[in-house]
């Protein structure tokens, strides 16, 4: 084989290398962010997951209402009466009347809940109430750092968001509580590095379990995707094949030129309706089709015309049989047809009405002028038990219809 052959196929290789390449870069993920390199799908990730997204989004703005709610109960036992309870009281409801509000947008889009500059800013504003009770109740600060603490967990864990997100609000979190506790304390510098280290840990371990999850959930998807594409592979190549072995099946069964039966295919149903026929006693009956002056119709007009004629012949037929007659080509100009359950006399009728049909029909739009006209033998069935036998009746019948003056109909 030439270089010059080999070149296609090296070029088709190296496609296919090429395609490979790119759907493994589209799969990889980012093992510090949890999210797909490639940007579109890391797309197509969220929005196939919008729904789970949402609802997991919308238990947790449930579960963060319902503990703001909660912890005002203890605001109640504290501070009731005073202007703080109702300044506390006040920051609450207005935590939850957001948390309801964004809940149901989610509701309304799905898409939101997967849109970390939402996400983080409504963590933001829930967060920096938190550190209202700082300033409202400084004797319980250490029990509000512990709180703080399961809530830098929490973040990461049960509300879901982009990491590189949660990192900056869990920052702003931590920090915030570090600068707090030193005003409401008046820590010394080893108590502030020792708190903001013991603050570091909930977020290391927070972004790391968050980042495993969210490797877990990609990967997943990543599969479903590969699986979705091999399905999708394995369906075309599945009705690509089914389309070749139709086209197979419809050469092996079909004459190319008219669309009909081949001899092949109208032999076997031939000798299937022949053993209904002996089986049922039903007539059948077969008639033989020769077009008059074939030959001179090529040598005249050329053999694009002569083609055109065999084909307007083949769909003449189609239109003038019953669907149930099966209908062939013989070879060269000669059709066939074999009508099960028609007797002679009935036969005879078809047949004279195609041959009438022929001739006053225009062939070839080409050339108008040319009439073609057909002589028809037709035979029924009798104690024959053989297709050629009955062929040869026919066949005698048709050369007596020939012998006669042509475009004619002759029972053999």
């Amino acid at each position: 084989m030439t270089d010059v052959e080999t070149l296609p196929e090296e070029i088709a290789v190296q496609a296919l290398k090429a395609k490979a390449e790119r759907s493994e870069r589209s799969w990889r993920i980012n093992s510090w962010t949890g999210e797909f390199r490639d940007p579109a799908m890391e797309r197509a990730y969220l929005e196939k997951n919008q729904l789970s997204i949402a609802r997991q989004m919308r238990g947790a703005l449930a579960v963060w209402a319902g503990l703001v709610l909660v912890f005002l109960l203890a605001d109640l036992e504290a501070l009731i009466g005073s202007a703080s309870f109702w300044s506390s009281a006040a920051i609450r409801f207005g935590v939850v009347a957001v948390l309801v509000f964004f809940s149901w947008q989610i509701k309304r889009k799905p898409m939101l809940a997967t849109q970390a500059r939402w996400i983080s800013l409504l963590e933001v504003m829930g967060m920096t109430c938190f550190l209202a009770v700082y300033v409202f109740r400084p004797e319980v600060a250490h029990w509000a750092f512990t709180l703080t603490l399961i809530m830098l967990v929490t973040t990461f864990v049960y509300i879901p968001n982009r990491i590189p997100a949660i990192l900056g609000v869990t920052t702003y979190m931590g920090v915030s509580t570090v600068i707090m506790l030193y005003h409401v304390d008046s820590l010394a510098p080893s108590q502030i590095v020792g708190i903001s280290i013991v603050t570091l840990m909930p977020i290391g371990l927070g972004w790391g379990t968050a980042a495993r999850t969210q490797i877990l959930q990609r990967r997943q998807f990543a599969l479903w995707q590969q699986a979705q594409e091999v399905n999708a592979t394995l369906s075309r190549e599945i009705e690509e094949r089914a389309r070749l072995q139709a086209a197979l099946v419809q050469q092996a069964t079909t004459d190319a030129l008219t669309g009909l039966n081949n001899r092949r295919q109208y032999e076997s149903l031939f000798q299937y309706e022949l053993n209904r026929s002996l089986r049922t006693g039903q007539p059948l009956t077969l008639c033989i089709i020769d077009l008059d002056h074939f030959k001179q119709i090529n040598d005249t007009w050329g053999h694009s015309t002569g083609d055109e004629v065999l084909k307007r012949v083949g769909q003449l037929c189609r239109d003038s049989f019953r669907a149930t007659d099966i209908l062939g080509r013989l070879g060269g100009e000669e059709f066939v047809a074999l009508l099960p359950e028609t007797d002679l006399s009935a036969a005879l009728l078809v047949a004279q009405r195609f041959v009438d049909k022929l001739a006053a029909s225009t062939i070839s739009e080409e050339v108008p002028q040319l009439r073609v006209t057909a002589t028809v033998g037709v035979a029924q069935l009798g104690d024959e038990r053989r297709l050629d036998l009955l062929l040869q009746r026919a066949d005698k019948a048709l050369y007596a219809g020939k012998n006669a003056g042509r475009n004619q109909v002759v029972a053999g």
